[in-house]
C-alpha cells in the first residue's frame, strides 16, 4: 500500500489534517491505535466542547513557544475555524468569548468530523500502532502492528498522536517514543491543566466548597503565575479553572526541585479594609449566632470553619467573642490562605501536557528540520494553552498547516 500522506492519530488535530489532505486530492489514511476516532473531544469543555475562543492572543499559550503557536494559528484562525464547522452544520454559541457548538454537545463536533471523513472516503486503520518509521529513498516505510498489512509506504507523514494526558481517551504518550526513534528532541512531558495537592492542615473541612477567588503560585519565594475564578476546595488540595490555569508552573517548579506554595485569596473581589468592615458588621449584628453562621452571608460556612481553625478559633464559637484583633486576623487569613503544594494530579486527570516535540526541531511549516516530509500537529508538540478552547484551536490550526505543508512538499517532489 502506498499513500501521499499517513496521519498518525485520529484525534482533533489528526482528523483535521486528514480532511485537509484529502480535500487537496492526496491519498490519505489515518492510523488510530484505539477503536474510535475523536474520543478525547468528547471530554472537552465538560462534555460541551469549548472548541475555540474569540479572545486569541499569545498570552493564552503558556510556555516559551507562544510566538510560534500564534504564527501557526494566524494561518488558520478563529474565524476560519468557525467557518469550517459551519460548513459541517455545526453552529457556534458564544459565551464571554468561549465558543461552543450550539447544541452544547461535544459529540456534535466529533460526529461532524467523523462524518466528513466518511464522506471523503478516508480509510482508517483502527487498533493499529506504528512501531517505526524508516526512510526509503523519497518515501517513508511505516512498520505497523495490528493491521492486516505489516508495512505501508507514504510520501509524507503527519504525527498527531496526542500527549500523555487523559490516557483513557487514547493519549497514552506512545507518540513520544516514535518521535524519539526519529532522533527528534522531546521536552519532558508533564501534566498541565490539572489539580494541585497539598499537606495543608484543616483543608478537609472545606471539601466540596466552590468559591470565587485568586490563586498565586509561589516558587522559590516568588510569584510565577496567578489567576482568578471559581476555586474548588478538595480533601487533597485545590482545583477549579484558575488552579488549572496556573498548575503547569507549579508542576514544572516541583520538577525542578523548588518549594511551591499557593496563596489563595477567597475575597479577591473585596478590598481588605472593606472586608474587615463587612465582617465586623456581620458579627456585631448577629452576635447570637456562631461565627460561621454570622458570616454565612459572606462565605460558605465550611470555608469559614476551615479558616477559623487555621487561626486557632472554633467556627462554632459565639460571634460575640469576636474582638477587633480576631476579626483582623481572620480577614488577613481570608486574603492569603497558604497551601504548601506537595504534588499534583497526574496524566489520568490532566487535560493536556506541557512538553513534547521541541519546536526548535521544526521549521515554520511544522516540518521536522532533519526528517523532511514528516510533519507535526496537536498536543504532541510542546505547545500548551490555557483552558478556554485554546488547545483545541491549536489542534485545528496545526492540523491545517501540517496538511497544507505536506501537500506543498509532495508538489515539490514531483
Amino acid at each position: 500500500m502506498s499513500f501521499d500522506c499517513v496521519v498518525i492519530g485520529g484525534g482533533a488535530a489528526g482528523m483535521m489534517a486528514a480532511i485537509q489532505c484529502k480535500e487537496n486530492n492526496m491519498q490519505t489514511v489515518i492510523i488510530e491505535h484505539t477503536a474510535k476516532l475523536g474520543t478525547k473531544i468528547l471530554k472537552t469543555g465538560n462534555g460541551k466542547c469549548n472548541f475555540s475562543n474569540t479572545f486569541m492572543t499569545k498570552e493564552m499559550y503558556q510556555n516559551n513557544n507562544a510566538d510560534y503557536a500564534m504564527e501557526i494559528i494566524n494561518r488558520f484562525n478563529v474565524d476560519d475555524t468557525i467557518h469550517f464547522f459551519e460548513d459541517l452544520s455545526v453552529y457556534k454559541k458564544e459565551r464571554n468569548g468561549y465558543l461552543y457548538p450550539r447544541s452544547e454537545m461535544a459529540a456534535s463536533v466529533a460526529l461532524a468530523l467523523t462524518g466528513k471523513i466518511q464522506a471523503l472516503d478516508i480509510p482508517v486503520f483502527f487498533e493499529t500502532s506504528v512501531k517505526k518509521i524508516d526512510r526509503a529513498g523519497s518515501e517513508y516505510v511505516l512498520q505497523l502492528e495490528g493491521a492486516k498489512t505489516n508495512t505501508i509506504k507514504t510520501k509524507t507523514v503527519i504525527l498527531a498522536c496526542g500527549s500523555a494526558a487523559s490516557p483513557s481517551s487514547g493519549s497514552d504518550g506512545s507518540g513520544y517514543k516514535l518521535v524519539k526513534k526519529l532522533g527528534i528532541k522531546v521536552v519532558k512531558p508533564l501534566p498541565a491543566l490539572t489539580a494541585l495537592e497539598s499537606d495543608k492542615k484543616n483543608m478537609k473541612l472545606a471539601t466540596g466548597v466552590r468559591a470565587y477567588g485568586n490563586v498565586k503560585i509561589m516558587a522559590a519565594g516568588r510569584v510565577v503565575a496567578e489567576d482568578t475564578g471559581e476555586i474548588q476546595f478538595t480533601d487533597y488540595g485545590i482545583s477549579g479553572i484558575p488552579v488549572f490555569q496556573v498548575s503547569r508552573f507549579a508542576v514544572r517548579a516541583m520538577e525542578e526541585g523548588q518549594r511551591v506554595e499557593a496563596l489563595v485569596d477567597v475575597a479577591a473581589d473585596i478590598k481588605e479594609d472593606d472586608l474587615l468592615s463587612m465582617l465586623k458588621c456581620a458579627v456585631n449584628t448577629r452576635k447570637h449566632q456562631s461565627v460561621s453562621e454570622s458570616l454565612s452571608g459572606l462565605f460558605n460556612k465550611k470555608l469559614v470553619m476551615m479558616i477559623c481553625k487555621d487561626i486557632g478559633i472554633e467556627g462554632n464559637s459565639s460571634a460575640s467573642d469576636m474582638d477587633d484583633d480576631i476579626c483582623q486576623k481572620l480577614v488577613r487569613h481570608m486574603k492569603s490562605l497558604r497551601y504548601h503544594i506537595t504534588g499534583y494530579k497526574g496524566n489520568d486527570y490532566a487535560q493536556v501536557c506541557q512538553g513534547g516535540v521541541d519546536v526548535s526541531e521544526l521549521n515554520e511549516n511544522l516540518e521536522s528540520v532533519d526528517n523532511h516530509g514528516i510533519f507535526f500537529a496537536g498536543e504532541l508538540v510542546d505547545i500548551d494553552g490555557k483552558c478556554g478552547g485554546y488547545n483545541l484551536q491549536w489542534a485545528w490550526s496545526s492540523g491545517v498547516v501540517a496538511a497544507k505543508s505536506a501537500f506543498d512538499y509532495c508538489n515539490r517532489q514531483e
